[in-house]
């Protein structure tokens, strides 16, 4: 047991001691084939390199895709010459495919696939995350090193003293946002053993509708979907778009699948310098009952498990839902609706939404968890209602009450008279939290259903797109400033000195514990300071 716990923290070199004998072998080899993280330029050796029998030992492949560093001229107003994105990414995937369409179905087995630029976090987005392996499971266990060689005073790339202090250009929001366009010269090949796709949010240049609709017709054994879009940049595009992923939706999704879990990010969330929406003369292209909506109502009736954030509202859904339909298989329902905020006009229309999801509640057998949930700069709330091995509860959590009206009461109790235990529980949680993004909503919310990926939620808490906000003069009317951090000496900085102190401090500890085999009391006390110095850039982060 110990052994396997060591094995699993991925300690520099630990992987040589797989020789020490049969046992650790066995050991070292199940954790460190447990994940396979591969480059384009891995790709060579790979099947070589995993036997028959190291095959049954990996559950999760990440294609991380490394694109070249952007031309010297990028961020003139000269026109650079293009990087052959597609083309990489495309050649990249095949190559993978090729390998796995040999491999036998498995029980589990997750395919992530990542694409950036170094380049990506060294010009006008500082704090980016270019892959999910920039967050681990544990808080402490950020490599924020590499993070801090990135300096953060540029003005030429409107950064001043941690501080974004000038919007990007629009060129270069679209050079981190344009969609990547897979195009095979050959038919992609099938691939049974893939269980499970992951798309996270860290992969900004989303694949193509068309791309996508290819993975997923050639993955014929998926179960579960992680897909975590962006939103189109240019809000004309929004109705073309939701009508290309509604048509991937209806027919590309496999029979196979149980487990479908959909978030889109958007970078509105995190623009300093919103701008006032251009008026665009909508003309109704996609009919109400063929739209987005209607396609994840239909599909939900053969999953298992349905989470949708932020892409459609929870409302939208439940009006393509008919009176006829049974949901025979699903056990978890999550869903998001813009109607849930601290605005009295709209207590009625939540009332109204609660009790229709009651109704359809009652028409899903099996269902064991249903989430209504919203959250944004300085709100986050959830209605949960979850039914256990002997009791069945409704709780209100959020930042904000919402005294739950007798009818919307009454209608929840009916559900749960049908439940071996008739009594419901009725409970009222506040969240304290500061709520800076919907990253922190989500942490503070602690659904009891998965909304995203583990690792994304920490990278939405952390390291949002662009945190800084944008210099402003305050109204008069506006409440005082909250206190500056102040540091050990008792000196009182800005959170940017605070970050890069936190900064320098962990890299001198992780140096320190790292040059030398330290061993007894000496090695004990580096790795505590190494862990004092990991907790203070994590509260430097949430200033």
């Amino acid at each position: 047991m110990i052994l396997s716990t060591i094995a699993y923290q991925k300690y520099p070199g630990w992987a040589s001691h797989a020789s020490v004998c049969k046992e650790w072998q066995y050991v070292l080899e199940k954790a460190n084939f447990y994940k396979m993280k591969l480059r384009v330029s891995c790709l060579d050796d790979f099947e070589s390199m995993v036997s028959l029998q190291k095959r049954e030992l990996i559950h999760h492949i990440y294609l991380n895709v490394e694109l070249p560093r952007y031309t010297s001229t990028c961020c003139s107003k000269r026109r650079s010459p293009s990087i052959k994105i597609s083309s990489i990414v495309s050649n990249g995937i095949w190559k993978l495919f090729s390998i796995l369409s040999t491999w036998r179905p498995a029980t589990h087995l997750a395919l992530e696939i990542n694409v950036y630029s170094p380049s990506d976090c060294e010009h006008w987005f500082k704090n980016l995350s270019l892959s999910s392996d920039d967050f681990k499971h544990d808080i402490g266990e950020i490599p924020v090193a590499e993070r801090a060689m990135i300096p953060h005073h540029d003005l030429q790339h409107g950064w001043e003293h941690g501080q974004r202090v000038k919007a990007p250009p629009r060129s270069a929001v679209l050079q981190l946002y344009r969609p990547i366009r897979l195009v095979f010269h050959e038919l992609l090949p099938r691939v049974k053993a893939v269980t499970c796709l992951i798309i996270r949010r860290q992969l900004r240049r989303c694949i193509s509708l068309s791309g996508l609709s290819l993975l997923l017709g050639s993955l014929n054994g998926l179960e579960h979907i992680s897909y975590e879009p962006w939103a189109p940049y240019e809000a004309a595009n929004r109705e073309f778009h939701d009508r290309g992923l509604g048509f991937v939706m209806q027919n590309c999704l496999p029979d196979t699948l149980k487990k479908l879990i959909v978030f889109e990010d958007a970078y509105r969330f995190y623009d300093p310098f919103p701008k006032r929406p251009a008026y665009i003369p909508w003309f109704n292209l996609v009919d109400p009952s063929k739209g987005l909506s209607a396609v994840f109502a239909s599909k939900s009736l053969g999953l298992q498990h349905l989470a949708i954030s932020f892409m459609i509202n929870a409302e939208e859904l439940f009006q393509h839902c008919q009176s006829t339909w049974s949901w025979s298989n699903l056990q978890s329902l999550a869903l998001t609706s813009q109607l849930l905020q601290n605005d009295g006009g709209k207590r009625k229309q939540i009332e109204a939404l609660l009790c229709r999801a009651r109704v359809l509640v009652q028409k899903m057998a099996k269902l064991h968890t249903f989430v209504l949930w919203n959250g944004g700069k300085a709100h986050a709330c959830a209605f949960i209602y979850r039914i256990d091995r002997d009791s069945a509860s409704v709780t209100w959590r959020g930042t904000w009450h919402l005294e739950l009206s007798p009818l919307v009461v009454k209608s929840w109790q009916l559900a749960a008279s049908k439940l071996p235990f008739s009594e419901l529980q009725i409970k009222q949680e506040c969240v304290r939290g500061v709520i800076k993004s919907h990253g922190d909503a989500i942490y503070y919310l602690d659904l009891p259903c998965q909304i995203k990926k583990d690792a994304d939620s920490l990278a939405l808490l952390l390291f949002p797109l662009a945190s800084a906000s944008a210099p402003a003069s305050a109204p008069t009317s506006a409440p005082p400033p909250p206190p500056m951090p102040v540091l050990r000496s008792g000196r009182i900085v800005s959170p940017a000195v605070a970050i890069a102190a936190a900064q320098a401090a962990y890299n001198a500890a992780w140096h320190a514990c790292h040059l030398g085999p330290w061993e007894g009391p000496e090695a004990e006390r580096l790795e505590r300071a190494l862990k004092r110095a990991e907790r203070r850039l994590q509260a430097a982060y949430r200033l």
